[in-house]
C-alpha cells in the first residue's frame, strides 16, 4: 500500500470510528482532501472488504433518527437518497421502518411534544403553524386533520 493510500485509509477510519458514513459520504470527503480517485476506490474497497463501511448499516442508523425526530419513513428515505446511499441499501432499511411504524401515533407524539399546552384549540394562526409543521415531517393532510382536531380531556 502507497503512503497516499495509507494516509486516506487512515483518515477514513478516523472518520468511521466517530460515526457511520455513507459511500458517497467518505468519497466526498476524500476528494476534499485531494486524493486521487484510484486512491479512493481502493479505500473504499478495503473499507467495505472489512465490514467498516456499510450503506446498509448507515441507512438504518440514518432512517431510525430521523423517525426519533418525527419524520415519516418515505421522507427520511427520500433524505437519506439525496445523501447518496445506496439504493438497495436504503430499500431493506425502508421495509423495516415502514413494518414499525404508526402514523397516528407518531403525529400526536410529535405534537404533543410541539403544543403541550393545546393552544392549537384556541389560536388559528398556531393551528396553521402546527399543521405546516407536520406537513414539513412528512405526514398526509388526512393524519394531520384527525389529529389536529382531536380534543383531549382534561384530567381534573
Amino acid at each position: 500500500m502507497q503512503q497516499g493510500e495509507q494516509a486516506a485509509l487512515a483518515y477514513a477510519l478516523r472518520l468511521l470510528g466517530r460515526r457511520e458514513y455513507c459511500e458517497a459520504d467518505i468519497r466526498r470527503k476524500l476528494m476534499l482532501r485531494e486524493c486521487a480517485p484510484e486512491v479512493i476506490d481502493t479505500v473504499i474497497e478495503r473499507l467495505k472488504a472489512e465490514n467498516y463501511l456499510s450503506d446498509a448499516r448507515y441507512a438504518e442508523g440514518y432512517l431510525r433518527g430521523r423517525l426519533k425526530k418525527g419524520e415519516v419513513p418515505w421522507l427520511a428515505a427520500r433524505r437519506a437518497k439525496e445523501r447518496g446511499v445506496d439504493a438497495s441499501a436504503l430499500a431493506g432499511a425502508l421495509d423495516d421502518a415502514k413494518a414499525g411504524f404508526d402514523a397516528l401515533a407518531s403525529c400526536r407524539e410529535l405534537l404533543a411534544r410541539r403544543d403541550p399546552q393545546r393552544l392549537r384549540h384556541t389560536d388559528e394562526k398556531q393551528w396553521q403553524k402546527l399543521a405546516r409543521f407536520l406537513r414539513n415531517k412528512g405526514f398526509d393532510a388526512a393524519t394531520i386533520l384527525r389529529v389536529m382536531n382531536e380534543k383531549v380531556e382534561d384530567p381534573r
